[in-house]
Formats: C-alpha cells, sequence, structure tokens
C-alpha cells in the first residue's frame, strides 16, 4: 500500500492558524489536568498525614507509650543538636591554638594560648 505524503504546512491556507491555536489551548488544558492532578494528589498525601498524626496521638492516649510523631520530634530535635552544636569559643590570641581547634586535632592535654611575656 503506497503512502501519501501530506502537504508542507504553509501550503495549507489559513486553517493552519486555527489549527495552531486549537493544538496550543489543547496543550494547555492537558497541562492544567496533569497540574491539578498533582495538586488532588498532594492534598490527599497530607490529608491522609493529618489522619496519621491524629491517630497517632490518640492512640498514645489509650496505651500510655509515647506517640510516633512525638519520638520523631525528639530524634529530629537530638540530631539536630548533634549537626549543629553551639556557638564556638572567642578566637585565641596565637595561631597555634586557632590552628588545633580548626582542624579537629585531640591531644591529651588541650593547646594552651601562650603570651609572649610568660615565656622566660
Amino acid at each position: 500500500m503506497p503512502f501519501r505524503q501530506l502537504p508542507p504546512p504553509y501550503a495549507r491556507g489559513s486553517s493552519g492558524t486555527l489549527e495552531r491555536i486549537v493544538a496550543r489551548v489543547i496543550g494547555v488544558a492537558i497541562w492544567a489536568m496533569l497540574a491539578l492532578m498533582g495538586l488532588v494528589f498532594a492534598i490527599s498525601l497530607f490529608i491522609w498525614l493529618v489522619v496519621a498524626v491524629v491517630a497517632s496521638l490518640v492512640v498514645s492516649l489509650f496505651t500510655g507509650r509515647p506517640a510516633t510523631v512525638t519520638l520523631l520530634w525528639r530524634r529530629y530535635r537530638d540530631m539536630t543538636r548533634q549537626r549543629w552544636p553551639g556557638r564556638q569559643q572567642a578566637a585565641s590570641n596565637t595561631p597555634r591554638a586557632d590552628a588545633a581547634s580548626a582542624t579537629g586535632e585531640s591531644a591529651p592535654v588541650p593547646v594552651q594560648d601562650v603570651s609572649w611575656r610568660d615565656i622566660p
């Protein structure tokens, strides 16, 4: 069966403009529908998350054990305390102690700053 070739797009006349407009409208409609489906999925996921949290809190009231949400929150707080320690000590006057603290060297005796006047 021989196939016919279609005429080039510019040879179709004024109907090409209408086809392009319809194609763009359909394309926008498809993207809008996909975005709406994603939004519905996200909202339903959020609702199930809220239901799970409330159910965990209610079950913890009856069992006396801490809720899963509480355990997860405590674990998160512990991890953040380990990851981001408090403020560092002020910088010293000598570069030796600053370099040792920056590299994280662990010496049995911590490095102490010595003023030049203290050296005999």
